[in-house]
């Protein structure tokens, strides 16, 4: 019994963690303001002020995901499909990261103004030789397909505590260039894991492969084959400082699986990971 408890501790461990950090903070702050507020000066006032607002912001977060994790548990997720110029979507979820890369920066360096800030470089690869893929569509729920991407390259963040490039990759695969379920052997360092749906028709028509790949810490072999489940955090100094539920992954999965497509993920412990997404083309 309680062996079968132990996911749902571990659960409620991590959520209780997660809310009373922002609002230790905040309760902190404010009374540090409201106490001595006279005695303050405007930089050190504006100091405070940014610290409540940042730890408001993450608790606003942590509710929003709670949220969208319970209304996937209640009821179908309704999309909202057109058609998607991915490139372009790239583009912008690439813009996104360059202002989620800033705003970690902050953080760090307002928790740590001693610590040496990583530096962070985004590029963006659309190729094929099928066709222009510069010019394909797919069609999807743009701004859940932007959510996820989004995700994900907030996570290769996290994990790229010495900063370095992030790749956001594209392309059209055909019939046999259709990757199926990564077969590796036992020793082989090179850790994969596949979330995949039963979907005959993912092997038999054109898909098109977006990737976002970093080159940092990797994923251990033993916390790989959880990471898409609900409230699993790879633990890392950064992600402890940080924070957060692990509930991206498991809404990106969510996400993905609706549209007809797969998630997975490779990593190589001390070079990085690249996380697949595989979508109809049509």
């Amino acid at each position: 019994m309680e062996a079968q408890n132990q996911p749902t501790m571990d659960m409620l461990t991590t959520l209780s963690h997660e809310l009373r950090t922002p609002l230790t903070a905040i309760k902190g702050y404010t009374a540090t303001l409201v106490r001595h507020e006279q005695h303050l000066k405007k930089q050190e006032r504006l100091e405070f002020l940014h610290a409540i607002q940042q730890a408001s912001e993450r608790l606003e977060t942590i509710i929003n995901q709670l949220i969208e994790v319970q209304q996937l548990e209640l009821k179908p997720l309704t999309l909202e499909y057109g058609r998607v110029k991915l490139c372009e979507l790239i583009s912008e979820v690439i813009e996104d990261g360059k202002n989620a890369a800033q705003q970690l920066l902050q953080y760090i360096h307002h928790i740590h103004p001693e610590r040496s800030l990583p530096s962070f470089q985004f590029t963006m690869s659309c190729d094929s030789e099928e066709s222009k893929i510069e010019t394909v569509t797919i069609c999807a729920d743009r701004q859940r397909l932007k959510e996820v991407l989004k995700n994900l390259i907030e996570n290769a963040l996290l994990y790229s505590p010495y900063g370095g490039a992030i790749e956001i990759g594209v392309r059209m695969l055909v019939n046999e260039e259709i990757p199926s379920v990564p077969q590796q052997p036992a020793e082989y360092q090179l850790i994969t894991c596949l979330q995949k749906t039963d979907n005959p028709a993912l092997h038999n028509q054109q898909m098109i492969e977006i990737w976002i790949q970093d080159h940092g810490i990797g994923i251990e072999p033993d916390q790989l084959k959880e990471i898409f489940n609900g409230f699993h955090r790879v633990d890392t100094r950064l992600t402890r400082e940080v924070n957060g539920l692990g509930l991206g992954l498991t809404i990106s999965k969510r996400i993905i699986e609706l549209h007809h497509g797969t998630i997975w993920a490779e990593s190589e412990p001390g070079k990085g990971s690249t996380f697949h997404i595989l979508l109809p083309a049509a």
